[in-house]
């Protein structure tokens, strides 16, 4: 009666006939019912397994979970699966020598690993690694650490941070800053502080900040010319014409500028009080418009002719030849009337006279009046349409297509 062979998973690895040996199914021969000789085959099955099929390569026809001692290399391997005669996909198991390695496809440790040294190619992940001395020879990144003292020689990084603005650190020693670069875009930076203040107080002898020039946020060296004594001194800094603090208004009896600035023409500013402009002094705009804040039904964007009406103050022209212009929506107000009323959107500055860009189709001549032209727009009017109620003003320059487009002109509606 023939053999059946099964493996240890329940697979059926081979079926021996009487009297037959199987020397192909795996490393080992199998002999068969009544297989004359059999017991030289057993022998040396048992010598085969003692020794763990130790030679330069690995055994034939090897099943999975086989082992192999590898005489060239004295390691021994583990077979990954059944079949499997190259000897570099073999996984090594351990080595005779101290110095040898041992080589795992993937290992799981419940417990605990001691070892002399651990070597990793690539990365160690864990949660926590305790240990009593650490030696990088490369890089570290390292995302969050904690150390209670440490005792560095040169370290380089580019932020040092207690975790938020408000938790104190503390700098001890003394520090010399060096450094050329360039921080918010100003070169040859070396420290700049960008929220709060810096406070020196305390120490003897008492120096407060030394330093071999000053510069205004611009770059710009400060000057500190002119012959001071302990009067003016205290009059500029704690006195009465002194600025009440950094940053802050500036409370003096007289003031001599050339220039006062918000920093930009679009940055806006405020100037509080009554003002007079002395005698033969001349206040000067970059625009021409006179304009003032209107609530308007819609948006209207500049060069719209409006009207009085509609569902707020102004809505833009209705009609052809309309008496009821009242001005032309502008973004060029050199003086601009009512400006706390709103924005551009929901009170537009209406020019009512000076120099403005109108919308108008049509060709356009330079000096022709615009009278109307219905739906926010003006055109040139024909000879005998112009009059002092429907005209809104005269183009300052020519206009040659007949498409819908701008003329610069002088606006000088009648109301």
């Amino acid at each position: 009666m023939a053999y059946t062979i099964i493996k240890s998973n329940g697979q059926v690895l081979t079926t021996i006939a009487d009297g037959t040996i199987n020397t192909s199914a795996s490393s080992l021969a199998l002999p068969g019912r009544n297989y004359a000789g059999y017991g030289q085959y057993v022998d040396t099955n048992f010598v085969h397994l003692l020794e763990s099929f130790a030679n330069v390569s690995p055994p034939a026809n090897p099943l999975q979970g086989q082992l192999w001692y590898n005489t060239n290399t004295n390691t021994l391997n583990l077979c990954p699966a059944d079949g499997t005669t190259n000897a570099s996909s073999w996984l090594t198991l351990t080595t005779t020598s101290s110095g040898g390695t041992t080589t795992f496809g993937a290992l799981t440790v419940t417990g605990n690993i001691q070892a002399n040294n651990i070597n990793a190619t690539n990365g160690i992940t864990g949660d926590t690694i305790t240990v009593r001395l650490a030696t990088v020879t490369a890089n570290a990144t390292i995302a969050n650490a904690t150390v209670t003292t440490a005792n560095l020689g040169t370290t380089r990084t580019t932020t040092i941070t207690t975790g938020s603005q408000a938790t104190n650190g503390t700098l001890t020693g003394v520090w010399t800053q060096n450094g050329s670069g360039t921080a918010n875009s100003i070169s040859g930076t070396s420290m700049w502080i960008t929220g709060g203040n810096l406070v020196i107080s305390g120490g003897s002898p008492t120096l407060g900040i030394r330093t071999d020039n000053y510069y205004y946020a611009n770059g710009v060296p400060v000057s500190f010319a002119g012959t001071y004594t302990n009067a003016n001194v205290f009059d500029y800094m704690t006195g009465s014409n002194s600025v009440s603090r950094f940053g802050g208004a500036i409370s003096v009896s007289s003031a001599t500028t050339a220039n006062i600035t918000t920093g930009a023409s679009g940055t806006a500013g405020q100037i509080t009080g009554n003002w007079t402009l002395s005698g033969g002094s001349r206040l000067n705009a970059t625009y021409a418009d006179l304009a003032e804040r209107f609530e308007a039904d819609s948006y209207y964007d500049a060069g719209t002719v409006v009207e009085l009406g509609g569902e707020k103050e102004i809505t833009s022209v209705k009609y052809e030849l309309s008496e009821d212009v009242f001005g032309v929506i502008s973004q060029t107000a050199g003086y601009l009337m009512n400006s706390g009323a709103g924005d551009d959107i929901t009170h537009p500055p209406v020019a009512m006279t000076g120099r403005v860009d109108v919308k108008v189709t049509g060709v356009v001549k330079k000096g022709q009046r615009l009278v109307s032209a219905g739906n926010g727009i003006a055109r040139a009017a024909k000879k005998g349409e112009a009059n002092s109620f429907n005209t809104i003003g005269r183009s300052l320059v020519d206009k040659l297509d007949d498409g819908v487009g701008t003329v610069l002109s002088i606006v000088m509606v009648s109301k």
